[in-house]
């Protein structure tokens, strides 16, 4: 090590020396999550380490002690998970019984069931004190601390043999059962300190929807308390690929919003310091009882708490003290939270803001940048270069313009924490004033959404780790003209600063002349069977959902071709059944595409290209939801009718046999889906006229198709095949069915390309096709 390095470490350490040890802890603590160690093995490094700092002094002495924290982090940590791997319902699995749960946190309601984490307090009158993923029949949802009693039957979090696994992701929560009620009903709410949470947070609630409703009451409710479940997923969908998804899940930012307000209202009232400081602390602490337990909001409130208390105390503030204080904190609980995106992404961009937005805000002085917008701008920039790789990692994708759309939103994201706060506190004396304060919340509110969905609507809003390299590679020509010495410079700074400029722009267009163009929305229903080859892949189109049948072979790129057609989220996919020219698609569209909810039936056999597709969904914690015959599914005016599979099937049966058999209907339009499911199949299901089919199994040798056109009496018929394909499909007598058929029209993938058809909801029906 160079003398000016150890000079610089020796420093740091000086400067930072409780930050270092306590961030030598939750180092230990972050280990324990892969290595677990025996608690006697912790404690004689930890002693060791004590013994050694005994005997040493400055920065080794210092060394010693960071060891020994990191072997107590360790020990408590290993203890933690350990502790978190136990489950006392586990051992009822697959038994039924009478159970009083308490709900955790705001239910998550689909087309399908409701889901909300809560905590069992006792099941077969037996007192049991475990965290649990509790699924209700869909209807009404609880709120959030409502005692249930409930008829439930224990299972585990989806096994994998049955295709659908939410084990792992529930495990980092310490949740390792689900229950499954039949029916339930409320008999009361929890009290205590998290009791006065709920009621803080149903009094917000009820405030901003008295002069809010739709989707400015959604992002009201997920700027004010990170509740996006009003929002419908395109929305969503538009806050993550502007970059602004951080203001509907509860940030640090809003914390420093809300202790700025509280402080400078409390200097208004020319209150002395001491209550101001005491006053954020209180409003801090109920403000995160009414949020609920979220890393971000942990790490924020801890050090705002701290700093406030440190002055009354008249202690030295350190803010990675602060920082490190609320990572421990985190950890500590749930050693687990590093896994979390949530915990990656706001402790990096904290860290960005404290290392990076300092010199970028120097550079930005030299230039005629209001104040407020030099801000703002180095907090962007900063935040976004080091959570990018963070998105990447885990979500495949980072917003491009986040910068851009951060600038455009920032104004607007404290007004709308502010007056929605404000409604709340205006309620019980006057509800026409906390109408009147909530509906200017949602004036804010909407401008936020319109930031959001103009930016998401950009090419290439959303890209991928290549494009962004590109990116990067501008903006770091851009900090090195910044950072090289005047007397260095071969060129003027102004001159290298615009040549930079240039360079990043240039990355920037040539990543957003790639992507895909504005989705083309339908008016009505579109239909569109994509060209995969020898393979299957229908989109089903409305105004406001989008629900993709199979996914094609791994070749065709569907995932691609929906980018291509500026689509970039799904209501749905469906897996039709387990077979490569049908799902091997689907994991690259679950990772490049947002999917909401994946339809699986289930079945017992299964495949590579299924369990890679499934894997996927719990990597993106997309969930998996079953589809048997019988089931009826609507998103957005259109509505799935499920006529097959019943069961599972057996493991060493053809999957064609099970596969799934849809009938998609829009108004008076219907559109027929067997996927692989042969007359042998569906001459036994109750199908019905429709105006559109597919024809099964890539137009395969189907002795009883007459019969089966007799009673679907299609106007068009489309079979999804490959060119010269090796199964000489379409095959010759499938033709001559088709053909005898009257008034239908026959396309052909192998032929036409895709086949795309617009269909009102009446009668009628336009077919585009496209090589």
């Amino acid at each position: 090590m160079t003398s000016s390095a150890r000079q610089i470490v020796v420093r740091v350490a000086a400067l930072h020396w409780p930050a270092l040890l306590i961030g030598s802890a939750c180092v230990g603590m972050a280990l324990a999550v892969w290595v677990s160690v025996p608690s006697s093995v912790a404690i004689a490094v930890a002693l060791v380490g004590a013994v050694a700092a005994a005997a040493l002094d400055g920065s080794r002495r210092l060394a010693a002690l960071a060891l020994a924290l990191v072997a107590v982090g360790l020990g408590w940590g290993s203890l933690r998970i350990d502790a978190l791997e136990r489950s006392v319902l586990a051992a009822d699995l697959d038994r039924s019984g009478d159970a009083r749960v308490v709900t955790l946190g705001p239910a998550r309601t689909s087309a399908y069931s409701t889901r909300v984490l809560a905590e069992t307090r006792s099941f077969r009158d037996r007192p049991v004190r475990e965290r649990v993923l509790l699924k209700l029949p869909v209807g009404r949802s609880p709120p959030r601390g409502a005692i249930l009693e409930a008829r439930v039957r224990v299972t585990e979090p989806s096994p994998e043999q049955n295709g659908f696994d939410e084990r792992s992701w529930l495990a980092h929560q310490g949740i390792h059962v689900v229950l499954r009620a039949s029916d339930w009903r409320q008999v009361g709410r929890r009290g205590g300190i998290l009791g006065l949470g709920d009621r803080l947070r149903e009094r917000v609630e009820r405030a901003v929807s008295r002069g809010t409703s739709g989707v400015r009451r959604g992002v009201v409710l997920g700027v004010v308390l990170g509740e996006d479940e009003d929002l419908s997923a395109d929305a969503r969908n538009d806050f993550r690929a502007s970059g602004l998804y951080h203001l509907l899940a509860v940030s640090g930012q809003n914390i420093a919003f809300l202790a700025a307000g509280v402080f400078g209202l409390s200097w208004l009232l020319r209150l002395p310091r001491v209550v101001r400081e005491l006053l954020v602390v209180l409003i801090v602490g109920a403000y995160v009882l009414a949020v609920g337990w979220q890393p971000s909001v942990i790490r924020a409130a801890v050090a705002g708490a701290l700093a406030s208390l440190a002055w009354v105390a008249a202690r030295p503030r350190d803010r990675w003290h602060f920082l490190a204080l609320g990572a421990l904190v985190l950890e500590a609980w749930m050693p687990t939270s590093v896994l979390d995106p949530g915990f990656q992404l706001s402790f990096a961009a904290v860290a960005a803001i404290f290392v990076a937005v300092p010199r970028l805000r120097l550079v930005l002085d030299g230039y005629p940048v209001p104040s407020g917008i030099a801000d703002a701008l180095a907090v962007s920039c900063a935040c976004g270069l080091v959570t990018a790789p963070i998105l990447l990692l885990d979500f495949g994708q980072a917003p491009l313009y986040t910068v851009a759309a951060n600038l455009l939103a920032f104004a607007a994201a404290p007004l709308v924490l502010g007056l929605g706060l404000l409604a709340a506190l205006a309620d019980p004396v006057s509800h026409s004033a906390a109408a009147g304060l909530a509906a200017l919340a949602g004036w804010a509110a909407a401008w936020l959404e319109l930031v959001a969905r103009v930016v998401a609507g950009l090419p290439a809003a959303r890209i991928g780790a290549r494009s962004t390299a590109l990116v990067a590679l501008g903006a770091g020509g851009l900090w090195l003209a910044l950072r090289t010495p005047r007397r260095r410079r071969a060129v003027p700074p102004r001159a290298a600063l615009a040549l930079a400029c240039i360079a990043a722009a240039t990355a920037a267009a040539w990543a957003a002349a790639r992507p895909a163009p504005a989705w083309d929305r339908p008016a009505g229903l579109r239909v569109t069977f994509l060209d995969v080859g020898q393979g299957d892949s229908t989109l089903l189109e409305t105004p406001s959902a989008r629900v993709l049948v199979d996914e094609g072979p791994p070749e065709a790129n569907v995932a691609r071709q929906l980018t291509g057609m500026g689509i970039h989220s799904l209501s749905a996919i469906v897996l039709t059944h387990p077979q490569r020219d049908h799902v091997g698609g689907a994991a690259d569209v679950i990772r490049r595409i947002h999917v909401a909810e994946v339809l699986d039936p289930e079945l017992a056999a299964s495949g590579p290209e299924s369990r890679e597709a499934l894997a996927a969904a719990r990597e993106r914690h997309v969930p998996v939801r079953a589809l048997r015959a019988g089931m009826s599914l609507r998103s957005g005016g259109l509505r799935l009718d499920a006529l097959w599979p019943e069961d599972a099937g057996m493991p060493t049966e053809d999957p064609n046999q099970n596969a799934v058999v849809l009938i998609a209907s829009y108004g008076e339009t219907d559109v027929y889906l067997s996927a692989d499911a042969e007359s042998d199949v569906t001459a036994h299901l109750p199908i019905r006229p429709v105006e559109i089919m597919k024809v099964a199994h890539h137009g395969s040798e189907d002795p009883g198709l007459a019969g089966e056109l007799r009673t679907l009496r299609p106007r068009i018929a489309v079979i999804s095949c490959g060119l010269h394909n090796d199964y000489g499909h379409p095959r010759p007598d499938t033709l001559a069915a088709l053909a005898a058929s009257p008034g239908l029209v026959v396309y052909r993938t192998d032929l036409d390309g895709r086949v795309v058809i617009d269909a009102d909801g009446g009668g009628r029906l336009d077919v585009h096709t496209r090589r």
